[in-house]
Protein backbone atom coordinates (compact mmCIF):
# COMPACT_ATOMS: atom_id res chain seq x y z
CA UNK A 1 0.00 0.00 0.00
CA UNK A 2 1.03 3.40 -0.90
CA UNK A 3 2.31 5.32 2.18
CA UNK A 4 0.57 8.50 1.17
CA UNK A 5 -3.21 6.13 1.15
CA UNK A 6 -2.36 5.08 4.69
CA UNK A 7 -4.29 7.89 6.08
CA UNK A 8 -7.52 6.93 4.17
CA UNK A 9 -8.13 4.31 6.91
CA UNK A 10 -8.99 4.73 10.48
CA UNK A 11 -9.87 2.51 12.87
CA UNK A 12 -11.15 5.49 14.51
CA UNK A 13 -14.52 4.46 14.33
CA UNK A 14 -14.02 1.30 17.14
CA UNK A 15 -13.14 3.58 19.92
CA UNK A 16 -14.51 0.99 22.66
CA UNK A 17 -14.23 -3.06 23.60
CA UNK A 18 -17.82 -4.12 22.81
CA UNK A 19 -17.23 -7.07 25.80
CA UNK A 20 -15.90 -4.01 28.31
CA UNK A 21 -16.96 -1.03 27.01
CA UNK A 22 -13.54 0.38 28.15
CA UNK A 23 -10.92 2.55 25.17
CA UNK A 24 -8.51 0.90 22.57
CA UNK A 25 -6.25 3.34 23.82
CA UNK A 26 -4.77 1.11 26.03
CA UNK A 27 -5.13 -2.19 24.32
CA UNK A 28 -2.90 -3.35 21.20
CA UNK A 29 -3.61 -2.63 17.55
CA UNK A 30 -1.99 -4.94 14.83
CA UNK A 31 -1.92 -4.81 10.97
CA UNK A 32 -2.22 -7.98 10.30
CA UNK A 33 -2.33 -8.01 6.25
CA UNK A 34 -2.50 -4.96 3.68
CA UNK A 35 -3.25 -4.58 -0.21
CA UNK A 36 -4.25 -1.48 -1.94
CA UNK A 37 -7.73 -2.35 -1.33
CA UNK A 38 -7.85 -2.42 2.30
CA UNK A 39 -6.52 -4.38 5.38
CA UNK A 40 -6.93 -6.79 8.21
CA UNK A 41 -6.38 -5.87 11.50
CA UNK A 42 -6.22 -7.47 15.00
CA UNK A 43 -7.24 -5.52 17.81
CA UNK A 44 -6.87 -6.17 21.68
CA UNK A 45 -8.52 -4.51 24.50
CA UNK A 46 -5.89 -3.99 27.49
CA UNK A 47 -8.65 -4.16 30.09
CA UNK A 48 -10.19 -7.12 29.40
CA UNK A 49 -7.81 -8.50 26.86
CA UNK A 50 -10.71 -9.94 24.61
CA UNK A 51 -10.12 -9.58 20.81
CA UNK A 52 -11.18 -8.43 17.39
CA UNK A 53 -10.58 -8.85 13.88
CA UNK A 54 -11.29 -5.45 11.49
CA UNK A 55 -11.41 -5.75 7.44
CA UNK A 56 -11.35 -2.57 6.54
CA UNK A 57 -11.62 -2.24 2.32
CA UNK A 58 -12.12 0.61 -0.14
CA UNK A 59 -14.91 0.42 -2.59
CA UNK A 60 -15.87 2.73 -4.99
CA UNK A 61 -18.83 4.00 -2.93
CA UNK A 62 -16.96 4.74 0.11
CA UNK A 63 -15.09 2.33 2.99
CA UNK A 64 -16.57 -0.50 4.32
CA UNK A 65 -15.51 -2.56 7.06
CA UNK A 66 -16.59 -5.41 9.11
CA UNK A 67 -15.77 -6.65 13.27
CA UNK A 68 -15.72 -10.21 14.52
CA UNK A 69 -15.23 -10.29 18.52
CA UNK A 70 -12.83 -14.02 18.29
CA UNK A 71 -11.18 -16.01 20.98
CA UNK A 72 -8.30 -16.42 18.29
CA UNK A 73 -4.71 -15.04 18.64
CA UNK A 74 -3.68 -12.84 16.16
CA UNK A 75 -1.22 -16.08 14.71
CA UNK A 76 -4.25 -18.11 14.32
CA UNK A 77 -5.79 -15.24 12.43
CA UNK A 78 -3.57 -15.85 9.82
CA UNK A 79 -2.64 -19.31 9.49
CA UNK A 80 -6.76 -19.80 9.35
CA UNK A 81 -6.31 -17.78 6.22
CA UNK A 82 -3.68 -20.45 4.42
CA UNK A 83 -5.97 -23.21 4.79
CA UNK A 84 -7.67 -25.14 1.84
CA UNK A 85 -10.64 -24.08 1.45
CA UNK A 86 -13.97 -26.72 1.91
CA UNK A 87 -15.43 -27.88 -1.33
CA UNK A 88 -19.31 -28.66 -1.45
CA UNK A 89 -18.38 -32.32 -2.48
CA UNK A 90 -17.49 -32.61 1.28
CA UNK A 91 -19.61 -31.16 2.87
CA UNK A 92 -22.41 -33.06 1.23
CA UNK A 93 -20.29 -36.14 2.34
CA UNK A 94 -20.06 -35.46 5.77
CA UNK A 95 -23.85 -34.40 5.77
CA UNK A 96 -24.26 -38.29 4.52
CA UNK A 97 -21.84 -39.07 7.05
CA UNK A 98 -23.84 -37.59 9.75
CA UNK A 99 -27.10 -39.05 8.64
CA UNK A 100 -26.34 -42.80 8.64
CA UNK A 101 -29.32 -44.36 10.55
CA UNK A 102 -26.36 -46.87 13.38
CA UNK A 103 -24.31 -43.41 15.66
CA UNK A 104 -21.41 -46.50 15.34
CA UNK A 105 -20.88 -46.41 11.77
CA UNK A 106 -20.63 -42.40 12.09
CA UNK A 107 -17.77 -42.92 14.31
CA UNK A 108 -15.94 -45.90 12.34
CA UNK A 109 -15.84 -43.78 8.97
CA UNK A 110 -14.84 -40.88 10.96
CA UNK A 111 -11.81 -42.39 12.38
CA UNK A 112 -10.78 -43.87 8.78
CA UNK A 113 -10.59 -40.52 7.02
Amino acid sequence: MNPDQRGQFSLKLIQKCPVCNHDYSGGRIEILTEADQGFLAYMSCGFCASSIIVRVLTLPHGLVGNAILTDLNNTEVLSYGSTIPVAGDQVLAFHEMINLEDSGMFMEKIRNN
